[in-house]
């Protein structure tokens, strides 16, 4: 256990879960919680960031879960605001970053504590279980650091293209042969990668008051890639491990899932190249995304694809703003 300011012990464990626009889903989140800490030698806690005020959220959370220890947003707050407020303010020694839209399986934190408090891991400042399709099949979740083409075939669209997909399936391997370096791999054993998804994440508190907070740069997530770089730089691990498993349902945290918030998506990436590449190469990256967007909205203005011409809109928005 760490200790407060007045020397009252700590928790071993927090969980930060900020609520999304599926209530029954956070729900779940929170009694799978209940269950896998219980008779858990590990103490813990959990915060819940109620993202839309004036709902009575606050009071059916507390109402069905009365340890819950609430924080309640004046106005909506993005991914990373809301997760840096519980850290900011975490005795625990280690806090869990939540999406809503999970659950976490029988004895999926005690494995990951378990790994974390090893002396052979003291180093390991980021750990990520395994996330499963609520069918149980795997979900594909680790990653290399980004590359600008990467990002510009991601918003491109082409990326949700089968022949694309195909292609990847085949040449991710070879470019990438590194097991975690890429999401093509069988996420069957414990690697050190560059990055993950931040759905379901434990966190080393000693670390992040070394690396500090996520940089606050977007709605709905993507701020990770940059904090994740930010722990290797200073000689910190980020690791996958698989003896622990979660389930998360996907894209229920920000609504639809619909490519609506991808612009958001892209605040994130241009905020890893802006402050890992030089001048001259972020230029030109900016350049080939106002290029690649502005002949994308001439083509979606063509055909009338009045929802395209939105979003694609947002993008250009997002991309001059820098």
């Amino acid at each position: 256990m760490t200790e407060t300011a007045a020397g009252i012990p700590g928790p071993d464990i927090e969980f930060s879960i900020v609520s999304g626009s599926n209530e029954s889903l956070l729900f779940g989140c929170l009694a799978s919680i209940v269950e896998t800490m219980r008779g858990s030698r590990y103490s813990s806690t959990t915060t819940v960031v109620c993202n839309r005020a004036g709902d009575g959220l606050s009071d059916r959370v507390r109402a069905s879960f009365p340890e819950t220890q609430i924080i309640e947003n004046a106005s909506p707050k993005g991914f990373a605001a809301n997760h840096n407020m519980v850290l900011a303010r975490s005795t625990a020694r280690y806090v869990w970053l939540l999406n809503d839209d999970l659950v976490l399986l029988p004895g999926a934190v005690n494995v990951i504590t378990g790994y974390m408090d090893a002396p052979a891991n003291a180093r390991a400042a980021v750990v990520s279980p395994k996330l499963l399709n609520p069918d149980g099949s795997l979900q594909p979740s680790t990653y290399g650091f980004p590359s600008m083409p990467q990002i510009l075939v991601a918003h491109s669209g082409l990326r949700e293209m089968a022949v694309t997909n195909a292609l990847m399936r085949i040449a991710s391997p070879v470019l990438r042969s590194k097991q975690g370096s890429s999401r093509y791999w069988a996420h069957d054993r414990i690697v050190e990668v560059d990055t993950f998804r931040g759905a379901c994440v434990a966190m080393r508190m000693e670390a992040v008051r070394d690396v500090g907070p996520m940089v606050e740069v977007a709605l709905v997530g993507a701020e990770e890639t940059e904090w994740h770089r930010r722990f290797h730089d200073r000689g910190w691990k980020v690791v996958f491990n698989p003896e622990a498993e979660v389930i998360h349902y996907g894209s229920q945290t920000v609504g639809d899932g619909s490519t609506n918030h991808l612009p958001e998506y892209l605040k994130g990436a241009m905020y890893f190249f802006r402050t890992s590449r030089g001048p001259a190469s972020y230029r030109a990256f900016r350049a080939s995304l106002i290029t690649m967007f502005s002949a994308k909205l001439a083509l979606q203005r063509l055909t009338h694809d009045e929802a395209g011409v939105s979003v694609t809109r947002r993008y250009l928005e997002v991309v001059r703003s820098g």
